[in-house]
């Protein structure tokens, strides 16, 4: 039997190379190349490349000041800080992402301001997919009721999960955190370069279509930056870096 075709991406830069290279040409870096599926070219797009986009509708272009643009209320997280570097609030329908290193607050945070969230009428759920509800749970205890009213599930398949978004369809949903997020389609460990990206693919997808905003955690390597493939960046609409110093009790 044929072996599949197979390509290899860097974990780092997310380059695709179709052989393994010890240093990556795109980013230099060593021992980052991660072999995975080559993803199968579908009959349209092969037909599309051969015929220049022959038998596709071509669309009609609106001028940009014609376009309609209905004013879309921002959902305040109840942390002042929080909504001022959000702009005012989280966007329905935006993909957001929060990286920060282990232990620095990042769930703590999200659970905080999913509390505030439901305590003024919005539909929130949190999606932990590293630690179980119990241990989520002793968190919330220490946050007050509002984060203890917050409905959870801790799950790592990213089928389950966004069955049980659409079936619940809430306002905010947190994501934590999307390194550990699996889909079954792919043959890759969860947090490689392909893993991540159809997580946050899929997840955006679903952000948009429904009007959902999505808070993705991330979290950031001993060099300070975010762990997983720098593709991640450039799906999200936004980027929150969290930083603290061990020997101090704020953090930025």
């Amino acid at each position: 039997m044929p072996r599949s075709p197979s390509l290899f991406v860097c974990s780092s830069c997310a380059h695709e190379s179709a052989k393994w290279h010890g240093r990556c040409p795109g980013c230099e870096q060593w021992d980052t190349l991660v072999e995975e599926a080559h993803p199968t070219a579908t009959a349209s797009a092969r037909g599309g490349r051969r015929g220049g986009g022959r038998g596709s509708r071509p669309l009609t272009p609106v001028v940009l000041g014609e376009v309609q643009a209905p004013h879309v209320p921002r959902l305040s997280t109840g942390i002042g800080e929080l909504d001022r570097v959000l702009g005012g609030g989280i966007v329905p329908g935006s993909l957001v992402l929060l990286g920060g290193s282990p232990g620095i607050g990042k769930s703590t945070i999200t659970a905080s301001a999913l509390g505030n969230l439901a305590a003024a009428g919005h539909r929130v759920l949190y999606v932990s997919g590293e630690e179980s509800a119990a241990q989520v749970r002793l968190r919330a205890e220490r946050l007050g009721a509002g984060a203890l009213a917050v409905p959870i599930v801790a799950e790592t398949d990213l089928d389950t999960v966004l069955a049980t978004v659409e079936a619940e369809r809430p306002d905010v949903c947190v994501v934590d955190s999307v390194q550990v997020l699996h889909a079954a389609s792919l043959t890759g460990a969860p947090g490689s370069v392909g893993q991540v990206r159809e997580v946050a693919g899929r997840l955006m997808r679903v952000a948009k279509e429904r009007g959902i905003a999505v808070v993705l955690v991330g979290h950031v390597t001993k060099e300070g930056a975010l762990a997983g493939p720098r593709v991640l960046e450039h799906l999200v609409d936004c980027v929150l870096s969290f930083e603290g110093e061990r020997e101090r009790t704020y953090r930025t």
